[in-house]
């Protein structure tokens, strides 16, 4: 299997370092605090809450989480009755999912980075939080092989639901290539910006971490309802993005 130095490339520790920091530190932020990665888990939990309002009239949907990491989503949509295949390219860090739980009618499968091992046509949703940039804003992308693989297994009326983490690039950077491999951008939000006071304010040490949490919901919900994906504001921020494929489409 390739590694991070020719896929999904970081910057010291590498995936297979942090997979032994946690389940949050292992995901978000190796070098920040609990209380900002708990901030963080707590904005992308309300995201995780829009993408299963868009499969709200399946009892079971079929959702691949892409670059599971140590599967805290795969926990989050198996506790609420999907069927979630969390995909990584690292070992390490399913064997950290395995080790936190992995709920019924779940499983974790090593890939390429690239190469889903499903049918065509055979999800309803993939997930991704904080992966696919680092499969485009590297040396060697492969992020339009992603999106074309991606809509290969989705079915049509499917939906890809992705998160991108510290960036500060416009939305189109990642919508083209989604968009060229047949898919529609049909939501673009954010979910937070780095630099926002109220974000700031959350995570002063007087607040005790039951607050973090709340804030984190709070900023998100705030961000999602009100901001603009467009504002051409500066600073790092985490967008929202949903493609979907379009019924009729194979």
């Amino acid at each position: 299997m390739p590694d991070e130095l020719s896929r999904f490339q970081i910057t010291s520790p590498s995936w297979a370092e942090r997979a032994e920091l946690g389940e949050l530190h292992s995901v978000l932020s190796p070098f920040a605090s609990e209380k900002r990665n708990v901030f963080l888990h707590s904005t992308q939990l309300v995201a995780a809450k829009v993408a299963l309002s868009l499969n709200r009239d399946k009892d079971n949907p079929v959702i691949i989480d892409f670059g599971c990491g140590t599967g805290r989503f795969v926990r989050f949509f198996g506790r609420r009755g999907a069927s979630v295949t969390g995909v990584d390219i690292t070992m390490e860090m399913l064997l950290a999912a395995r080790r936190f739980g992995v709920p019924e009618r779940c499983h974790l499968v090593e890939i390429d980075g690239i190469n889903i091992p499903l049918p065509d046509q055979s999800v309803d949703m993939i997930w991704c939080c904080g992966v696919l940039r680092f499969s485009l804003l590297v040396p060697n992308p492969v992020y339009r092989d992603i999106a074309k693989e991606m809509y290969r297994v989705l079915k049509p009326g499917g939906f890809v639901v992705n998160i991108e983490m510290y960036v500060d690039n416009p939305p189109r950077a990642f919508t083209r290539d989604f968009e060229d491999a047949g898919f529609v951008t049909k939501d673009m939000r954010i979910v937070q910006r780095y630099s926002g006071r109220f974000e700031n304010y959350c995570l002063s040490p007087r607040l005790p971490l039951g607050f973090v949490k709340m804030g984190g919901r709070l900023c998100a919900a705030w961000r999602l309802r009100f901001d603009s994906a467009t504002k051409a504001t500066p600073g790092l921020r985490d967008y929202l993005f949903v493609w979907a494929k379009q019924e009729g489409e194979n």
